[in-house]
């Protein structure tokens, strides 16, 4: 029907389309006035809802009024139906093309405006939700005092979930920071002075100084094992063979005290107190965040600043760095978050200034194990960037599109690897960090919000990508064998999970009584999903290994993304049947953090945000 003719109909120019008369009164004086709709016959016969221009069904018993309700009823539904197709439809071509919703799909605040049918100025709500947009794009930033002068802390659209918060520290926390210092003046000015180098020093004399910190070698050897035990199936920084055979001796010259000018350096030092910090640090010996891994670190720290890290810098200051971020990471001191991340970036920077770390050990002449364990050290390096930039939300310093490395071949891997411990992922690791994770990065960190298609097309290459061969029952008897299968099992989920959170939260925000209905609603199921599996994984896991889990800091900040992901879909009480239940995972993690709060302080952080 034209609206036209329904114009003509409102106005009483032409009959009710109901009752098929005029709508008008003729007037002795020949003036046509109109009548007010309802007219008069369709008010007596019960149906003034359809006047002028709805009509009943044709047919017997179609003129009774409860028939016309249920016509009426019946009509809009069908309209509702076509609307809210309408409006998916509309939401699937607005999320390729802006991460805010259309201006036709903002609610109507005000019932009233709805039933009077006006007009809805849309213009506030869609400058609202475009600024809410940009937060959320860009990060938070923490600014602590004074907006000028005060420390900021930045963190990107895909970190954050564990801000160490100043008032959540636990006195154990801050009792370790304000320890009274112990070392001569010499090394204690240049701890502080990290990472610069006074000019001016006696570097012979405090370099004596710094290897009389030297525990007896049988105590040395324990420590570097434990180490290579515990943490080598995260990332293979240094090896045995490098540890072992050739850095020990080096320092530890047997026999008496040469006069020769020794043939290490201090990094070399820094190198050796970085690996027994970490060794002391996850001793289950003893007490977690223990005195002796602090003493080891402060030394390993004033040693790297006895030579410059910025002129005077090689592969082995890089390690040396690398291991002091993965210290700061689990000293159990949350400020030491910030040091983390600094010092990996620091040693990120230092490789892209030695420049043989970026382009593959071939050019340089580098052959057979030397090339491996380059090839092998900076694939580390990179994917842990990469991890790190994912869980601040910062970028990462090495970008994909400058590295030139090739990743080490099988052949190299079962050749060099014959004698060391087994790595956590090997060269299946290197292949998924360029393939997939790298990907990732660049997606989730782009200023420019990525379309859903593109994140889709992510997702299928993460899920076709092969994972490796679960190890064989020699390695997963014992505790660093199953806790790299524990890795493996989880590095998948992770990464979906932090691929797909962005729209996961959309999907929360647009739909937020089923937001399996939403455009984006794939992205809601595989994050809960991924979560989930992250959760249980850690639950088992601890059960298996609680002193060595409760002192991996990376097992806690993940597992805490994971908790954040069930707590929100569990108290926004949802309209859906999951499975599993989001209140029987979230009371899991909840007990999880609990029992591991007893002797992880980072664990005991997060707990506060369930509470």
């Amino acid at each position: 029907m034209s609206s036209s003719k329904e114009r003509q109909r409102t106005r009483g120019e032409i009959a009710c389309a109901e009752c098929r008369r005029f709508v008008f009164l003729v007037l002795d004086i020949g003036l046509i006035v109109p009548i007010l709709v309802p007219c008069s016959t369709c008010v007596k016969r019960g149906c003034s809802m359809l006047c002028p221009n709805g009509t009943m069904p044709p047919g017997k018993g179609s003129r009774f009024v409860g028939v016309a309700e249920e016509y009426l009823r019946h009509k809009a539904a069908k309209l509702e139906e076509r609307m809210r197709s309408l409006e998916d439809a509309l939401a699937i071509l607005q999320v390729n093309t802006s991460t805010q919703p259309h201006p036709l799909l903002t609610k109507i605040r005000s019932t009233e405006e709805a039933d009077s049918g006006s007009s809805v100025n849309t213009t506030p709500t869609t400058a609202e939700s475009d600024r809410h947009g940009l937060i959320d794009a860009l990060g938070s930033l923490y600014l602590d005092g004074d907006p000028q002068s005060g420390a900021a802390c930045f963190f990107g659209p895909s970190g954050g979930s564990e801000v160490p918060i100043p008032e959540t520290l636990s006195p154990l926390t801050k009792t370790q920071e304000i320890e009274v210092d112990y070392l001569p003046s010499y090394i204690s000015n240049l701890d502080q002075a990290f990472p610069f180098t006074p000019s001016g020093l006696p570097k012979e004399h405090i370099r004596e100084m710094i290897e009389s910190y030297l525990p007896e070698i049988q105590r040395a050897v324990s420590l570097c094992e434990t180490f290579l035990k515990s943490l080598s199936w995260v990332f293979q920084i240094v090896t045995r063979r490098q540890i072992i055979d050739h850095l020990i001796p080096l320092i530890y010259r047997p026999g008496i005290k040469s006069l020769e000018r020794p043939r290490y350096g201090p990094h070399d030092l820094a190198l050796l107190f970085s690996i027994l910090a970490l060794g002391a640090l996850v001793d289950p010996a003893l007490p977690p965040y223990n005195a002796e891994a602090r003493h080891y670190q402060r030394v390993a720290r004033a040693a790297l600043c006895l030579q410059s890290v910025f002129s005077e810098r090689s592969v082995v200051t890089l390690k040396a760095l690398h291991l002091m971020s993965m210290y700061f990471g689990m000293s159990g001191i949350e400020s030491n978050a910030e040091l983390c991340y600094s010092f990996l970036n620091l040693a990120s920077q230092a490789a892209l200034q030695v420049s043989s770390e970026l382009h593959d050990p071939s050019r340089w002449g580098f052959e057979g194990r030397e090339a491996y364990e380059r090839r092998s050290y900076f694939w580390a390096l990179f994917s842990q960037t990469l991890w790190q930039s994912l869980a601040t939300g910062r970028p990462p310093v090495i970008m994909p599109a400058v590295v030139d490395c090739q990743i080490p071949s099988d052949f190299d891997e079962t050749t060099y690897q014959s004698q060391e411990l087994p790595i956590e992922f090997g060269n299946w690791s290197s292949q998924f960090t360029m393939e997939c994770l790298a990907p990732v990065i660049e997606v989730v960190q782009a200023v420019k919000p990525p379309n859903y298609q593109t994140i889709l097309e992510l997702d299928r290459k993460i899920r076709e990508f092969s994972m490796p061969v679960r190890p064989d029952s020699t390695h997963f008897d014992y505790a660093p064998g199953r806790m790299r299968f524990f890795g493996r099992s989880c590095y998948k989920e992770l990464t979906l999970l932090f691929l797909h959170r962005g729209f996961f939260a959309q999907a929360m925000e647009d739909f937020p009584s089923d937001p399996i209905r939403s455009p984006v609603g794939r992205s809601f199921m595989v994050v809960y999903q991924c979560a989930s599996t992250m959760i249980t994984a850690t639950i088992d896991q601890f059960k298996l290994q609680p002193v060595l889990c409760s002192r991996m800091w990376r097992i806690w900040s993940f597992a805490f993304s994971a908790a954040v992901v069930v707590g929100t879909v569990a108290i926004r009480r949802l309209g859906i049947k999951l499975n599993p239940d989001p209140f029987e995972q979230l009371e899991k993690a909840c007990s999880l953090f609990r029992d591991a709060a007893q002797t992880c302080s980072r664990a005991k952080t997060a707990l506060v945000s369930f509470e």
